[in-house]
């Protein structure tokens, strides 16, 4: 048993026993990540580096790191969109760069219309600025192309690992001197 599997959970317990909610309901967004991983299989490293990169976005919200680190967010959203993207292509059974780099995307602009609900609903010192939003958006799409080059890069190729070379579906045009 992987006990770090249960990390998320532990933690937002322990939140929510401290009558910090919000903090807790973060928490639980890591434990849903860290479940979806790896009852999906997806592979080892990509799961530990979603597990680990999911507790440092929680651990830098509790501790209030965005707000006291100036640009803080920028890495976290790169690295943490890059993860969840290959998560989501990996449970669509569709781990291409392209399904990655999409799913990057629309988490990225979902998580900051999130942002502005949360600055709307539930605490106004959540960030929503514009500048802030397009950086956070650059950011995750960013951590996706990323992401979505490791996997490319990471594919088993007879017996190493390399980048996969592109696959030519279209012939060149044949030169001068191959037309007769």
């Amino acid at each position: 048993m992987r006990i770090w599997r249960w990390s998320g959970l532990a933690m937002a317990l322990a939140l929510a026993l401290s009558g910090r909610w919000v903090d807790a309901w973060v928490a639980m967004l890591v434990a849903l990540a860290q479940v979806v991983a790896w009852r999906s299989d997806l592979p080892r490293r990509w799961e530990a580096a979603t597990t680990i990169v999911a507790l440092v976005a929680a651990v830098s919200s509790y501790a209030h790191l965005y707000e006291r680190v100036p640009g803080w967010d920028i890495p976290v959203h790169a690295a943490l969109t890059g993860c969840l993207a290959v998560l989501a292509a990996h449970v669509l059974r569709r781990p291409s760069t392209r399904t990655i780099i999409c799913a990057g995307a629309v988490m990225a602009v979902g998580w900051e219309v999130l942002e502005l609900w949360g600055h709307q609903q539930v605490d106004a010192r959540v960030e929503v600025a514009p500048w802030d939003t397009a950086g956070d958006i650059a950011a995750g799409l960013g951590g996706s192309l990323v992401a979505a080059r490791l996997v490319a890069c990471g594919r088993h190729v007879g017996g190493t690992y390399r980048c996969a070379a592109p696959a030519r579906t279209v012939k060149p045009h044949p030169g001068p001197e191959e037309r007769s």
